[in-house]
């Protein structure tokens, strides 16, 4: 039984985590509209946020790997100042995030040209666990799976329907159009999926952590 603790600690953990998300996503589905100011949005910063930091900060304590997360935790910067767009051009100055991309991009480069071999051995090693495979799974599900779900006219197909039945006429003409009937659903749908992928690949840099720090002390 005492071996099954790590992995019963795991499931209650990742649960939990889960159903915060899903009371973010409650809230926010109660107030009618996903912007960009919404908790949905907050959250998903506060997710990459975290996960960047805790692999900047267990770097050092899992050397055998430090290589391998200080660049995940550069490609996952680039992500946070990404969910800063709009706030960083307006604020500051437009394509702010882009440059603020960038240098960190750089910086990310310059530690790879100087130590690819080591790099690429850290990876393979990284690769094999079910950690990485969290990450790389939430990856998919952030760039490729809600890119194609958030499609206008897959939305638009779903909802013309009930929009073309329900929504008021006047002269001739749909009170709300159709695309602005549908973007609320679109988007709140698109940034809850975005949100799930982003604590997906939260457990999923938990677990290469874990991995990390015990191959480490192994050695």
């Amino acid at each position: 039984m005492k071996p099954l603790i790590p992995l019963f600690t795991r499931l209650v953990s990742y649960s939990a985590v889960m159903f915060l998300m899903a009371l973010v996503i409650q809230f926010d589905f109660a107030e009618g509209e996903v912007k960009e100011d919404s908790l949905i949005e907050i959250t998903q910063e506060i997710v990459l946020l975290i996960s960047t930091v805790l692999l900047v900060s267990f770097a050092s304590k899992a050397k055998d790997f430090r290589l391998f997360f200080l660049v995940l935790a550069g490609f996952l910067g680039v992500h946070f100042v990404r969910e800063f767009d709009f706030w960083l051009n307006t604020q500051l100055f437009d394509k702010a995030w882009q440059v603020f991309s960038l240098v960190i991009i750089i910086l990310v480069m310059v530690l790879v040209v100087k130590n690819w071999k080591r790099l690429i051995l850290e990876i393979t090693s990284v690769s094999k666990t079910y950690g990485f495979a969290f990450f790389f799974s939430g990856l998919v599900i952030l760039h490729v799976f809600s890119r194609l779900y958030g499609r206008k006219l897959m939305w638009i197909d779903l909802l013309r329907d009930t929009h073309d039945k329900y929504v008021i006429s006047e002269n001739g003409e749909k009170v709300v159009a159709l695309r602005d009937f549908m973007r609320p659903v679109k988007d709140a749908s698109e940034e809850s999926l975005e949100l799930l992928a982003y604590s997906i690949i939260l457990i999923g840099v938990v677990e290469m952590i874990i991995f990390g720090i015990k191959s480490t002390r192994k050695v």
